[in-house]
């Protein structure tokens, strides 16, 4: 054949020649590497992004970048690769002013702005769509080109930015709005509030507009939608103190002095109208506790005024029992000893609070902290302090271990504070005192206690008069910790004071497992020879034990 030699010889293949005419000495040239769909949607989605930066005429792309944002379930790569090249080109037309209507434009030009401000509305709205769900790493994408879209709207001129933070159908507002209305949005709200709100005095100030601005608007508002609001309200524990600490701006710094940006009493007025608006809207108990374990630390920094409504609150929980009264005793507290609220019965309602289950409640270690501080004023007066250790020396003869290692300790510190008590540790009975049997004649030894402990109001119960034989009791508990502890009344008191927060996190499963856990010092004496037969004999017949139970069988029979 030609281009074959044959001669005997291997036959040996024709060498190729490369382009330049020179041999290619056998190697073969390497193939182009296959560009894979993913790349290519990825190179496209880029493209689309270009032709809309560089040509006006192009617009009608940004429907198709907002087709592969649509799929996201499909293709999350390059529907996060759109979300983000949708952002950028947004943020391009609101810099360029592009959504901004002119007087000189003509119906074309509206009609084109109309087209544009929509797109970006179904961006916005798709965006807010990804906050409501299970994907934290698309929660935190959306939130950030949302929040990104809110800083380009925030940076434009003053006048036109303090419109685009108020405006409900703009970004932050539709965010605000999406964080409270939408179910699955707790890890959205929590790093809103971490990375923007805490961090941005501005962000905060317009937040509080906004959820007002939500909250009023009752519309499509249920039982979930007050509880987002009260968890987004909950989370900001950064109260400013002075106008020096409003300096961190996401958007532009006010120009102003005077503007509202700069105001501390303009923040706290937006605050109360946020938390006001909250205790205007139908809440349940559920809601109304979590607003009262809030009250002294995120909500009464911010009312200078308007304490009124929020004494009512506070009083109307305290008033209804409970759990909510515990709840709401520091907030009243505060208003009493900060703003001069006036509140007689205050120490007469704490007093009622004293029953056996504020010893078994949840919220008891709370209530414990709050009573210390209630009483440890000298200026109290000696019957009313009798009352409330009397009370709660009876209510420990029924109470958990738990409560009873912080009632012990505190009695110790309150008598050392109030020595004008420390009388009922021991009282000689008097003559008159004596009790009497049936017999006139005859008289037994020990004293009847003038303590009334049905009676209501605390300077009236006879306390003063009384002993506290109920903490003696206690040396005989069948808890050893408890009984060992009860004697430090006894004693000397040579300490200065316990500290109690050592003794409020006690429960009884704490106590039995702190024995349990202690190490044998003696190895205790037990029955090492374990019997054959308990009731009969070696021979089968009954013993002693045996006998006696059929005697008692027989009986029975």
């Amino acid at each position: 054949m030609p281009g074959i030699l044959i001669n005997g010889d291997e036959s040996r293949k024709r060498k190729r020649l490369d382009d330049s005419g020179k041999r290619s000495n056998g190697v073969k040239p390497r193939k182009a590497p296959k560009i894979t769909k993913s790349q290519d949607v990825a190179s496209n989605i880029v493209e689309l992004e270009h032709t809309v930066r560089d040509s006006a005429d192009q617009y009608r792309n940004l429907d198709k970048l907002q087709g592969y944002v649509a799929k996201v379930n499909e293709d999350s790569e390059a529907a996060t690769l759109a979300a983000v090249s949708l952002c950028r080109a947004c943020c391009r037309l609101i810099a360029n002013q592009n959504l901004v209507r002119r007087k000189s434009d003509g119906a074309d030009e509206v009609q084109v702005l109309q087209a544009l401000k929509k797109r970006c509305q179904t961006y916005l709205h798709s965006m807010t769509t990804w906050l409501d769900g299970a994907d934290e790493g698309r929660q935190s994408t959306a939130l950030t080109l949302v929040m990104r879209l809110v800083k380009e709207e925030a940076s434009q001129e003053a006048q036109r930015a303090d419109q685009a933070w108020r405006v409900s159908q703009g970004a932050f507002v539709t965010l605000v709005r999406a964080l409270i209305m939408q179910s699955d949005v707790a890890g959205a709200r929590e790093e809103f509030v971490e990375k923007y709100v805490e961090e941005h005095d501005d962000v905060r100030y317009y937040m509080f507009l906004a959820i007002k601005q939500v909250l009023s608007d009752a519309s499509g508002l249920d039982s979930a939608s007050y509880s987002n609001a009260l968890d987004l309200l909950s989370r900001i524990e950064g109260v400013p103190d002075s106008e020096d600490q409003l300096e961190d701006w996401y958007g532009n710094e006010p120009e102003s002095g005077t503007h509202a940006l700069k105001s501390l009493s303009a923040h706290r007025r937006a605050a109360q109208e946020a938390w006001l608006g909250l205790f205007r809207s139908p809440i349940t108990t559920e809601h109304r506790k979590k607003i009262l374990q809030v009250t002294t630390r995120q909500i009464l920094p911010w009312f200078s005024t308007k304490l009124e409504i929020l004494t009512d609150f506070l009083t109307d929980s305290f008033n209804s029992g409970g759990s909510n009264a515990l709840l709401s005793l520091q907030g009243i507290f505060h208003l009493i000893t900060k703003n001069n609220i006036d509140y007689p019965d205050f120490y007469t309602k704490l007093y009622s609070l004293l029953d056996e289950d504020v010893l078994h409640s949840k919220h008891r270690s709370r209530f414990f902290r709050l009573l210390d501080t209630f009483l440890a004023s000298s200026h109290l007066p000696a019957a009313l302090i009798a009352s409330f250790i009397k009370r709660l020396a009876r209510l420990s003869l029924q109470a958990p271990p738990g409560a009873i290692v912080w009632i012990v300790p505190w009695t110790y510190n309150i008598l050392r504070q109030h020595p004008s008590c420390t009388f009922m540790l021991h009282r000689t009975p008097h003559a008159s005192h004596l009790i009497y049997s049936s017999n006139p004649s005859y008289a037994t030894e020990g004293m009847s206690d003038p303590f009334n402990a049905a009676e209501p109001d605390p300077m009236a119960t006879h306390a003063i008069d009384s002993s506290l034989w109920e903490i003696q009791t206690l040396t005989t508990h069948y808890h050893p910790n408890v009984a060992t502890l009860a004697k430090i009344l006894g004693e000397q008191f040579t300490k200065r004071e316990y500290g109690l927060e050592d003794f409020l996190d006690y429960t009884y499963v704490s106590l039995v497992e702190g024995d349990l856990g202690k190490g044998l010092k003696k190895t205790p004496v037990v029955e090492f020879e374990i019997p054959k037969r308990i009731v009969t004999t070696d021979d089968g017949g009954l013993n002693d034990l045996g006998g006696l139970l059929g005697k008692a069988i027989d009986m029975a029979a």
